[in-house]
């Protein structure tokens, strides 16, 4: 029974953002005037970091972050289970070295490795129960000394979010224009507590923050340098 409402929990999800795909862009928080320099930070860091190579985007949503990794990756593959906002992303980063793959990202499993994994606001939507599996499938995704670039939201924003009790895990209630509500999985990490839940899966995290409200990480595994001297 826990697994059918988790289940119903996520698919709940994926129907908010084909909701919302016509809105998000005007709604999403670094599209907001007074985050501009929230974006500025993440954008620069990003490009510090050096996303080269073979480029798996994770929940890629509209393509605001498609349009940034494709001006330095020679492809990118860019994973949502939405089409809408997939149709949104092919019309914002269509470009011939981008691809986009409709999935599930709870049952996806790539044909390839990548050099780089990146993805923006998904690690907040996977519920407790999935992490050690999404992180498997992280790792599955990497080549030998492939690297992973994340960024999420703080602990903080849960004061901007209405809390959905009573779920099979952490949830807030989300509406879209013409008052349709949805629920929507929210986990919020300080950089200590990703550092931490990393930790046993094999996992070195350098976390930074931009701001109260977002996250940034570099993802190694087994010591390897996660830094940014582009792909090794």
């Amino acid at each position: 029974m826990a697994d059918d409402e988790l289940a119903d929990l996520l698919a709940e999800q994926i129907t908010y953002y084909r909701a919302r795909a016509g809105e998000y862009d005007a709604t999403y928080p670094l599209d907001v005037h007074a985050d501009a320099d929230s974006r500025a930070r993440l954008v620069a860091a990003l490009e510090t970091f050096a996303p080269y190579g073979r480029v798996l985007e994770l929940a890629c949503g509209t393509g605001q972050w498609t349009v940034e990794l494709a001006r330095h990756a020679t492809s990118v593959t860019a994973v949502d289970a939405a089409p809408e906002v997939l149709e949104i992303c092919r019309r914002r980063a269509g470009a011939p070295h981008v691809y986009l793959v409709e999935a599930d990202l709870f049952t996806w499993r790539p044909r390839q490795r990548y050099d780089l994994v990146f993805f923006s606001g998904w690690l907040s939507h996977v519920p407790p129960q999935r992490f050690d599996d999404f992180w498997t499938l992280v790792a599955d995704c990497l080549a030998p000394d492939g690297r992973v670039f994340v960024i999420d939201e703080l602990p903080a924003v849960a004061t901007q979010e209405r809390p959905a009790p009573g779920q099979p895990a952490p949830a807030v209630h989300r509406e879209v224009a013409g008052g349709r509500a949805f629920r929507a999985v929210k986990v919020l990490y300080s950089p200590g507590e990703l550092r931490a839940r990393l930790a046993p899966l094999g996992w070195h995290a350098d976390v930074e923050t931009v701001g109260w409200r977002f996250l940034w990480a570099v993802l190694r595994r087994d010591g390897r340098p996660g830094g940014a001297a582009g792909v090794p």
